[in-house]
C-alpha cells in the first residue's frame, strides 16, 4: 500500500541532488500549482516554469495568464508554449500529450534544462492501472523516466516527486495557502476513459502501488550479453535463462522497451502484442515487434532492427538520429540497399557480423564512389577519423528500464 508521506515536501534534495536549473510543467490545475509552490519554497535550484497552451479550450489563454501570474508572484522565469496548427478529430488526448511533451522537451533543451518536474500523484497511478485493465496502453507514472518524445526528447528526463501524495490533500494545501487553481472542463467528459477511472476510484483512501518493472542497473547489465561490443551497432542480446527468471511484468516491460529502442521508434507496443511475443519466443523463429526483429537462439534473445522496415533518413548536416538509432552527419543510406558500393574493408567487416544485423546498419557517403561504414569503434577496428557517430540503442534502453533513485543516477 502507499506509505504515508507529507503532502508538503519541504526538501527535494535527495531526489533532485544534481546542480543547474530545473523545470516544472504547470498546467494551472491543482496538482501542478501545488508542486510549483513546493519547489519554489525549497528554492535550492534555479526553477523555470513551463506552461503548454493546447489551444483546445476557449479559455486556454486565461489559463496561461494564470500560470504566468503564479510565476511572477514567485519571481520565477516563465515560458508559454503553444500547440499550434490543425488538431486531430480523433485521439485528441494522445495527440495533445505527444505535442505537450515535444514542446516541453524542445524548450527544456533550449534552456539547458535536463530535468522537468511533473505533478502526477498516486491518484494518477491508480487511474492508469484502471485504464490498462480497460484496454488502454497508458503506462504507469514513474518517479523518473526519460522524455517519451523520440528522438527530440533525448537527454531530457521527467521527475514526478508527488507520486505518494493524494490529489485531495494537495488541494487542501492550496486552500490553506489561499492559492487558486483551474479545473479543466475536460475532466468532466464522461466519454473519457481517464474520467471514468477517476469516477470509479472516488473515495479511495489508499491504493496498492504496482510492482516495480524497472531493474537495478547492475542487474540489467548482467542480463545483457555483449562480449563483441555489438550493442554499439544496435544489437541487444539478453541471456535467456536470466530473462525468464524475471517477474512477468518486468520481463514484458524489458522486452517491449528493447524492441522500441532497437527499432528506433517512439511508442511502446500494446501489451497483448508483447504477451504474444513473449509466449512465442522459445519457438526459435524470428518475430517482429515495433520495428524490431526478435529471435531466441543459442541461449540468447536477440533484439535488433528489422532491416526491411527502414525508411527514416536524416538529412545531410542534420544532427538528428538516422532511423531513430544513430547520430550521424552527412547523407546516410542503409547498407542493405547499397552494399555493392562498399569497399573491400567494409565488406570484410560486415562478414564478421550476424547476417540479420548487416543490413540494418547505416553507411555514409564519402569522397569517391564508395560508402564508408562509420562504426569502427569496436575493438581492433579502425574508425574513419573524419566521421563521428554514436548509437543510442543501448543508452536509451538503460535510461528506460534501469531503476533511478535520484538525479545523479541519470
Amino acid at each position: 500500500m502507499i506509505a504515508n508521506r507529507p503532502t508538503v515536501i519541504s526538501d527535494f534534495s535527495t531526489l533532485l541532488n544534481g546542480d543547474g536549473p530545473i523545470g516544472v510543467a504547470v498546467s494551472g490545475g491543482g496538482d501542478s500549482v501545488a508542486l510549483l509552490y513546493q519547489l519554489a519554497d525549497w528554492g535550492r535550484r534555479p526553477l523555470h516554469v513551463f506552461h503548454v497552451d493546447h489551444a483546445l479550450q476557449a479559455d486556454s489563454g486565461l489559463w496561461a495568464d494564470a500560470v504566468a501570474a503564479h510565476a511572477k508572484h514567485l519571481k520565477l522565469s516563465f515560458t508559454r508554449l503553444t500547440w499550434s496548427g490543425d488538431k486531430p478529430t480523433t485521439g485528441i488526448s494522445a495527440a495533445a500529450r505527444g505535442a505537450r511533451h515535444a514542446l516541453l522537451a524542445e524548450a527544456a533543451r533550449a534552456a539547458g534544462i535536463k530535468v522537468v518536474c511533473l505533478a502526477h500523484t498516486c491518484d494518477d497511478v491508480a487511474e492508469a492501472a484502471y485504464m490498462r485493465q480497460h484496454g488502454s496502453n497508458v503506462g504507469t507514472p514513474q518517479t523518473w523516466s526519460p522524455s517519451p518524445v523520440w528522438p527530440h526528447g533525448r537527454g531530457v528526463f521527467l521527475c514526478r516527486p508527488l507520486l505518494s501524495a493524494r490529489r485531495a490533500d494537495l488541494r487542501q494545501y492550496l486552500m490553506d495557502r489561499k492559492l487558486s487553481w483551474i479545473d479543466d472542463p475536460a475532466n468532466e467528459n464522461a466519454k473519457s476513459l481517464r474520467v471514468q477511472a477517476r469516477q470509479a476510484l472516488l473515495g479511495l483512501t489508499s491504493a496498492p502501488l504496482p510492482p516495480p518493472v524497472r531493474l537495478p542497473r547492475g542487474e540489467v547489465e548482467t542480463l545483457l550479453h555483449d562480449p563483441e561490443g555489438w550493442s554499439a551497432l544496435g544489437l541487444l542480446r539478453f541471456k535467456a535463462d536470466a530473462f525468464y527468471q524475471l517477474p512477468n511484468d518486468t520481463a514484458l516491460h524489458l522486452l517491449a522497451t528493447a524492441a522500441v529502442c532497437a527499432g528506433g521508434g517512439d511508442r511502446l507496443p500494446r501489451r497483448h502484442k508483447v504477451e504474444t511475443l513473449y509466449e512465442s519466443l522459445a519457438d526459435g523463429r524470428s518475430h517482429t515487434l515495433a520495428g524490431a526483429r526478435i529471435r531466441q537462439a543459442g541461449g540468447f534473445i536477440h533484439v535488433l532492427r528489422e532491416a526491411g522496415d527502414i525508411g527514416r533518413n536524416a538529412e545531410p548536416g542534420q544532427g538528428d538520429l538516422w532511423d531513430g538509432r544513430f547520430q550521424l552527419l552527412g547523407r546516410v543510406v542503409a547498407t542493405g540497399r547499397d552494399r555493392g558500393r562498399l569497399d573491400d574493408r567494409d565488406r570484410a567487416f560486415l562478414r564478421t557480423l550476424p547476417p540479420d544485423l548487416r543490413a540494418s546498419l547505416p553507411a555514409m557517403e564519402v569522397s569517391g564512389p564508395h560508402l564508408a561504414l562509420p562504426l569502427y569503434g569496436l575493438p581492433g577496428q579502425k574508425h574513419n577519423e573524419t566521421v563521428t557517430t554514436s548509437c543510442w540503442v543501448l543508452p536509451r534502453l538503460l535510461a528506460s528500464v534501469c531503476r533511478i533513485e535520484r538525479e545523479t543516477d541519470l
